[in-house]
């Protein structure tokens, strides 16, 4: 009789072991499928740097004097990418929320010492500069695309050298803000950039005068005002 009870106590154990494992599997499962449904963020590239040194491309691209910075961004997941290049939210009528500032973020140190600020950015195709980029630029899967960015420094654009990053929010959702898998945070600079942020490093060794046609790669006898 003795062992037949103690027989009866470890199976009533072990029975409660088993729903006590049991409980946490159900929410597990039931929130896996959220997170992996965004499919993950964009890869980005740096490809060149070039300096603004006149007012012209304000005429004809909105670039102020100052710099401009090249990159493609790739979109490897099977989900469309939207990346947010917007100086501020209340240009976008379908933000979520129009207070933010979802705009490129510079983390560069050079030298000469710079203080760079977005501007506003285009798309880059073919060797030229294209249409402005939407606030909510789509990236279609596999879909890879050039952009150019303008940076401005106080009306200074002298040669110079410089490494760091680039910050570019982007998320599932032409809503900007409105990606609950991607918070935007911690705010940039981080390394690694936060959720939500797609984090560019960036070298160069000089700054060549942009070409007459304001996109990268011209002349190096053009020296500009």
């Amino acid at each position: 009789m003795t062992e037949q009870r103690e027989d009866r106590r470890i199976s009533r154990r072990t029975i409660a072991k088993g729903a006590a494992w049991a409980i946490p599997a159900v929410p597990l499962v039931v929130a896996t499928p959220a997170y992996a449904s965004s499919g993950g963020g964009p890869t980005g590239v740096f490809i060149d740097a070039c300096k603004q040194p006149g007012a012209s491309c304000r005429n004809d691209f909105g670039f102020i004097k100052g710099y401009t910075f090249t990159f493609s961004i790739t979109n490897p997941t099977a989900e469309t990418i939207y990346i947010y290049p917007t100086i501020n939210n209340v240009d976008n009528p379908d933000s979520a929320n129009p207070a933010d500032r979802l705009n490129p973020l510079f983390s560069l140190v050079s030298n000469p010492a710079k203080n760079f600020s977005y501007e506003t950015a285009r798309k880059f195709v073919g060797g030229a500069i294209g249409v402005p980029l939407q606030p909510a630029e789509p990236i279609l899967p596999g879909q890879t695309i050039q952009i150019i960015i303008n940076a401005g420094v106080n009306g200074n654009s002298s040669n110079i050298s410089g490494a760091g990053s680039v910050y570019i929010a982007y998320g599932h959702t032409p809503v900007i803000g409105a990606d609950r898998d991607h918070p935007y945070v911690p705010v940039p600079p981080a390394n690694p950039a936060g959720e939500g942020w797609l984090r560019i490093p960036i070298a160069f060794a000089s700054t060549p005068p942009c070409g007459t046609d304001c996109a990268p790669g011209g002349d190096t006898s053009e020296t500009g005002p």
